[in-house]
């Protein structure tokens, strides 16, 4: 009698793989499409001033729902789902308010999926995972090198500091630190959801490990385009933080360690922002 065969991970990339009804080329085109104009937000604020740029804007968005529709791919819907509802809640409510459309657009979609059979999934991705040797030393380089690259990157370049790190320069320090700790716990739990969270899960399923790893650190990076630091620096260094992210998400098999990961990087990124920019 043969042994019956190992049971798969719900959210191991075999394991979701076998629930898309649909791949290829189509399936893989869409998905990545979805996740970068998930990533480019600051596209929307755009054209929500401009009404031609907007209808334009919208129809994009339209037709690539509509032809992930057509794929049956359940896990490219969902990418789509989320793309979309992170990009209309950023034209309605614009980024005033953010991280919150990344937040709303994963609780709203889960919402969705649960009443949608093709869709129907519970976010197997959200698990605390598993500790392993490695984790804590992939955690310290996760932090290390991301404050490292920042500060090199601000001697190097001498920004101006902005109007943001200024007020807060102006500030008690303590209080300061309580802030970006408060924000940061929030932002790292809004972010990890969607891109390490159903991003990295749903392309894994769809493209593989090392390509899923590949285009939610793309799109990680994008998301930073006007973040500190902004512009080109800004995309290659989220993008390289995302990267180590990935990795741990991977090697986890669940959010806690990157999510932590994320928290004490970003804690150090922003007190190392307001001591090195100070005038």
């Amino acid at each position: 009698m043969n042994a019956p065969a190992p049971r798969q991970p719900r959210d191991s990339p075999e394991a979701t793989r076998c629930s898309a009804p649909a791949r290829g080329g189509a399936a893989t085109t869409l998905i990545v499409a979805a996740v970068v104009l998930a990533s480019l937000p600051t596209v929307a604020l755009w054209v929500r001033e401009r009404p031609l740029p907007l209808v334009l804007y919208v129809l994009v968005l339209l037709g690539v729902t509509g032809a992930a529709v057509r794929t049956r791919s359940a896990p490219t819907l969902r990418t789509v789902l989320v793309a979309d509802l992170v990009l209309v809640l950023v034209l309605v409510s614009g980024v005033g308010i953010w991280p919150a459309p990344l937040g709303l657009a994963v609780l709203i979609a889960w919402l969705v999926w649960r009443r949608i059979p093709l869709l129907r999934s519970s976010p197997v991705w959200l698990r605390r995972g598993r500790m392993t040797r490695d984790l804590p030393w992939l955690v310290a380089a996760t932090v290390v090198v991301s404050a490292l690259a920042l500060t090199t990157w601000a001697l190097v370049a001498d920004p101006a500091a902005g109007r943001y790190l200024e007020s807060l320069q102006s500030r008690p320090v303590l209080l300061v630190l309580l802030g970006i700790t408060a924000f940061s716990l929030v932002n790292a739990a809004c972010e990890e959801a969607v891109y390490r969270g159903v991003f990295q899960t749903e392309l894994t399923a769809v493209m593989g490990t090392v390509p899923a790893l590949a285009v939610q650190a793309i799109g990680f990076g994008l998301l930073h385009i006007q973040g500190f630091p902004s512009g080109a620096a800004g995309v290659v260094l989220a993008g390289i933080y995302g990267v180590f992210l990935g990795i741990i998400r991977m090697r986890s098999e669940g959010m806690l360690a990157p999510y932590v990961a994320h928290v004490c990087a970003d804690v150090t990124i922003g007190a190392l922002s307001v001591v090195v920019l100070r005038p």
